[in-house]
């Protein structure tokens, strides 16, 4: 089995998920919260709205730090996350 971090990355490469679906891979609030943080960072993940607009950096870690607001949004892998686990 993957680590949290890969298996998201190799979830995605189906297709976009909701961020609560992904949440449900890692442990813990905090190991979520700053893996997550950590690919957007990378640009290994997007992080869209239900609009297709991506979230801006100064908004991330309030987003996933509060489940009551992630309704409409989600996590799509990019060339860059396809490549680390390729």
């Amino acid at each position: 089995m993957y680590p949290p971090e890969l298996e998201t990355l190799d979830q995605l490469c189906g297709g976009d998920l909701p961020l609560a679906v992904i949440r449900n891979l890692f442990l813990g609030d905090d190991r979520f919260r700053r893996a997550i943080l950590a690919m957007l960072r990378d640009r290994e993940l997007l992080l869209l709205r239900s609009d297709d607009t991506e979230v801006p950096h100064w908004e991330r870690s309030p987003l996933l730090s509060d489940p009551t607001r992630w309704e409409g949004l989600r996590l799509s892998i990019t060339d860059s996350g396809a490549r680390r686990i390729g």
